[in-house]
């Protein structure tokens, strides 16, 4: 890997505790990650501006109904479900 190369990551659970931390990591070196998706359960409203903040277009969340939401929030975003 090259030294100007920056590791993609898809982030699990970014919402919760540890994923907003790996958050605050990724954001105090944005020269070595690149956030590419974004999932977590229920909390539309958090994931929605983390994918605007990372400009992140995948994106998932468990609840059926909170991604119908997050759709509405993210009309641009590939948006799963279940």
């Amino acid at each position: 890997m090259s030294p100007d190369a920056r590791r993609r990551v898809a982030l699990l659970g970014s919402t919760g505790s540890i994923g907003t931390q790996a958050l605050d990591v990724v954001r105090a070196h944005p020269d070595r990650f690149e956030i590419v998706a974004l999932a977590a359960g229920r909390d539309h409203e958090t994931l929605a501006a983390q994918a605007r903040e990372f400009d992140v277009r995948d994106v998932a969340l468990a609840d059926p109904a909170a991604a119908a939401r997050l759709r509405d929030a993210l009309p641009d975003a590939d948006v799963r479900d279940g």
